[in-house]
């Protein structure tokens, strides 16, 4: 991730969770976390059997509800119209927004019929399900009858969505544009899966090489072009096969659809976006009340600078704008802090930056039952630092690693602890200058106690830290003022790669601080009542009562013996 047309926000190993459909919700809390915001988040399983992120950012006076990367802003009445294609449409027309011409049929309409309107309009012709997202059951471009025929029985049959919208095909390039608050903040241009022949690799080899290319992209990293029956047609229909040695130059495209999930391009556009273009997408988001965030899918016809709205979606997902395959990232998730939150605007981002989320632990933590609700503890604001202790003199052993954890969930300091090879000890921590102050202190108590020898020394750390505080062993990441350069990306890069086997299990930690802490308070009882009770012997001792007893009390001893 360290191309230039990548967000320096995310400069950082992305959390195995977060990868994909969670992106968008990662780089958003992440982004109101370093604001100094208060985060809840929870998964909740929506009516469909969809689990989806849902979490609440507040500021201490007022507070935002997202799902996803829809903020409560959005109102329901206007969510579910947007839903209905059927009224979208009918919106859209109403204000005067250029939408194709089209037709709704519910499910007593006979395929005949359908067919009938599509020779009434002509082709080529779009049929989409009346409901739904993600382009799942829109087949666009339909020649003929034949054709027609087969795309009906596919959606209203085999997708078991009867009640369909057939409309006149707009001819253009498919992009996907992000409104937020009247402006065009993200434009994406959609391609076709496709290959671009070098002279010398199979078409299967160029597959690959594509799918390792899409693998190294957080966004698509499970969205590999799938070698299936579509594909092998389309490249039948271009007279290839998949040992086929395509010429230099040449683009096959080996999917019919732009869906990025099935494989095609991401070209972040919006600086090359023309303004007229931005100004049918913001129109058509304007034509609702209540909406003032929206991703606006579009036909563009760029040679004529003109376009047609097919859909809008008001909990689009923004990954492809964080990390899509060509052209510069766009920070929508700071737009979208921004709009909810203007009074955080200038927050201290450079060194905010040095700190990112373990996303896994929050994911898992909800997923797996152990909490219905995940609170994100408050990152400092002002001040932040990062700092790297060298402990030498001291014996690295698990309760050692242990100890120097809960010193760092006391100060409440972020970072991780691992051996040294020579036999030090590393500590990276991150946190306000005060709070990293307390850390020192109760670091240099412990290790004072431990060892006469014991000495630490700082040092400086630049590189992003996770935040919660892990314990990692010497195979598990390597801290870059340690190695070569060429010895640190290699670590690097096998970090991002094995993120989910190489992180330590921040709840197991909690759940152990916790434990130690109940420990800790149990002794801390124990020996607060052992005092009390020795003081109260030495006053019964003391008593004259006593003194006054003590024939009794040897009498006493004598006929036990």
């Amino acid at each position: 991730m360290a191309e230039n047309r990548f967000l320096k926000s995310l400069d950082h190993p992305i959390p195995e969770k977060a990868n994909n459909y969670m992106l968008s919700t990662y780089s958003i809390i992440l982004e109101a976390w370093r604001r100094g915001l208060t985060i809840s988040f929870s998964i909740v399983k929506e009516g469909t059997g969809k689990f989806e992120p849902s979490y609440i950012i507040t500021d201490g006076n007022r507070s935002h509800h997202f799902s996803a990367t829809r903020g409560d802003l959005v109102s329901k009445r206007t969510k579910e119209l947007t839903k209905n294609k059927v009224t979208t449409k009918e919106i859209l027309e109403k204000n005067n927004v250029s939408t194709p011409g089209g037709k709704d049929f519910n499910a007593d309409t006979s395929d005949s019929e359908i067919i009938k309107y599509a020779a009434e309009i002509q082709y080529p012709v779009v049929v989409k399900p009346l409901a739904g997202t993600g382009g799942t059951g829109v087949i666009a471009g339909i020649q003929n009858e034949e054709e027609l025929i087969e795309a009906l029985h596919y959606v209203r049959v085999k997708l078991k969505s009867p009640h369909v919208i057939l409309e006149k095909y707009f001819a253009g390039e498919d992009y996907r544009v992000y409104v937020l608050d009247g402006k065009v903040i993200g434009a994406l241009k959609r391609i076709k899966a496709n290959v671009i022949g070098d002279g010398k690799s199979t078409v299967k080899q160029l597959i690959d090489q594509k799918n390792e290319e899409r693998a190294k992209l957080p966004s698509l990293t499970n969205r590999k072009i799938k070698i299936d029956d579509e594909l092998r047609n389309m490249l039948r229909r271009e007279g290839y096969d998949l040992n086929s040695v395509i010429p230099d130059g040449e683009l096959v495209y080996i999917k019919s659809k732009n869906n990025v999930s099935a494989g095609g391009d991401s070209i972040e556009v919006t600086d090359e976006l023309s303004d007229n273009i931005k100004q049918i997408a913001v129109d058509a988001v304007n034509a609702f009340d209540d909406l003032p965030q929206c991703g606006v899918d579009m036909m563009v016809d760029e040679e004529n600078d003109t376009a047609a709205i097919i859909e809008l979606n008001t909990r689009a997902h923004i990954t492809q704008h964080l990390f899509p395959m060509k052209g510069k990232a766009q920070d929508v998730p700071s737009k979208l802090i921004d709009f909810y939150f203007p009074e955080t605007v200038d927050y201290d981002r450079n060194n905010a930056l040095k700190f990112f989320l373990d996303f896994d632990f929050i994911f898992d933590a909800c997923m797996n039952g152990n909490a219905t609700e995940v609170g994100i503890p408050v990152l400092p604001t002002r001040a932040l630092k990062l700092t790297r202790y060298v402990v030498s003199g001291c014996e690295y052993t698990k309760a050692f690693s242990g100890r120097v954890r809960r010193l760092a969930y006391h100060a409440k300091v972020h970072g991780y602890i691992k051996p040294l090879n020579n036999g030090d000890i590393s500590i990276i921590v991150g946190s306000s200058q005060k709070r990293i102050s307390d850390f020192l202190k109760r670091l240099e108590r412990y290790t004072n106690r431990l060892s006469k020898s014991a000495a630490i020394t700082e040092k400086k750390r630049s590189s992003p830290i996770m935040h919660g505080f892990h314990i990692e062993s010497p195979n598990e990441k390597t801290d870059s003022s340690e190695i070569s350069n060429s010895e640190e990306k290699a670590a690097l890069d096998k970090y991002i790669k094995d993120y989910a086997k190489l992180k330590s299990d921040y709840q197991h930690a909690v759940n152990r601080l916790a434990k130690y802490e109940r420990d800790e308070r149990t002794l801390d009882l124990t020996q607060r009542q052992n005092k009390q009770l020795k003081k109260r012997l030495q006053q019964m001792e003391e008593s004259n009562s006593w003194k006054m007893t003590k024939p009794i009390r040897a009498f006493t001893e004598k006929l036990k013996k």
